[in-house]
């Protein structure tokens, strides 16, 4: 039993240096995240969390381009994963939108320290989804955008699921509160049963 104790405690220590955050959840719970809208009036729901998030871009009427934004903060260096559902009811394409990814009015982008790495949606099509992946540097800013062209003619949206994302390491302290848990109570219950 001593030896069992001590190899779940080492275990659980040396498995802290690859963790991750699996959903909305700890580091990366709603709470962490910041909304912004530019020149839209798109909207984030985060009631579907820790399993999954949706966010909604604008369609305000005003007849020019405009952004909303759903970021955070890498806890860690890694790498981030998720699925995503997307869904549009604006139909304008090609060459009404030709200054943004693909032609499309109402792209899904992801979003590293400010900069749109990664247009997804990338057949223009009125319903997608996908399995994303991306590195991020602890520190770094990223996130989720939907943008629109127009803000008319409807809405783009999509739902984030399967969220996945590196997490901190334990300090060493911690590191070593567990070995030391984890002798005091395999000493424990040899003394016990002695």
């Amino acid at each position: 039993m001593t030896v069992t104790t001590v190899s779940l405690t080492l275990a659980a220590a040396s498995g802290a240096s690859a963790a991750t955050v699996f959903g909305f959840q700890d580091a990366y719970d709603p709470i962490n995240w910041t909304f912004a809208n530019s020149n839209a009036d798109g909207s984030v729901n985060t009631s579907g969390a820790p399993a999954s998030i949706s966010l909604t871009g604008g369609n305000n009427g005003s007849n020019s381009s405009g952004t909303t934004d759903y970021t955070t903060t890498a806890a860690a260096a890694g790498t981030v994963t998720f699925n995503w559902n997307y869904s549009t009811v604006d139909l304008l394409v090609d060459f009404f939108c030709s200054n943004l990814p693909n032609s499309f009015c109402d792209p899904f982008i992801v979003l590293v320290n400010g900069v749109e790495t990664i247009p997804l949606n990338p057949s223009g099509g009125t319903t997608q989804s996908g399995t994303s992946t991306f590195n991020v540097l602890a520190g770094d800013s990223f996130g989720f955008r939907i943008a629109t062209a127009d803000n008319l003619f409807g809405r783009g949206s999509v739902t984030i699921s399967n969220f996945s994302a590196p997490a901190p390491v334990p300090e060493p302290s911690t590191v070593l509160s567990l070995l030391v848990l984890g002798g005091l109570g395999a000493g424990l219950k040899y003394l016990k049963r002695n």
